[in-house]
């Protein structure tokens, strides 16, 4: 099974995938910023479109969304 993590650099997303590499039968391929990501892209600039050119070639079976705001003060990151 194939699982792509978005925001796996988050601490959500870390634990997440963390996890799922643990997982029997599980390769997780991330996606982000991070230089460390298998498939770089700006989730908070990406169109939904260029988002799925990205993704549609490592063929999916889920897609785990950790991704969250960017920037903003307390209040907003905790929204």
């Amino acid at each position: 099974m194939r699982v792509i993590v978005l925001g796996n650099t988050g601490y959500i997303g870390g634990h997440t995938a963390g996890r799922l590499r643990a997982t029997d039968g599980v390769r997780v391929v991330t996606a982000g910023r991070s230089p460390r990501a298998d498939l770089p892209v700006d989730l908070a600039t990406v169109s939904a479109e260029a988002l799925a050119d990205v993704l549609r070639p490592v063929r999916p079976d889920a897609v785990v969304n950790c991704a969250g705001a960017t920037g903003g003060d307390a209040v907003r990151l905790a929204e």
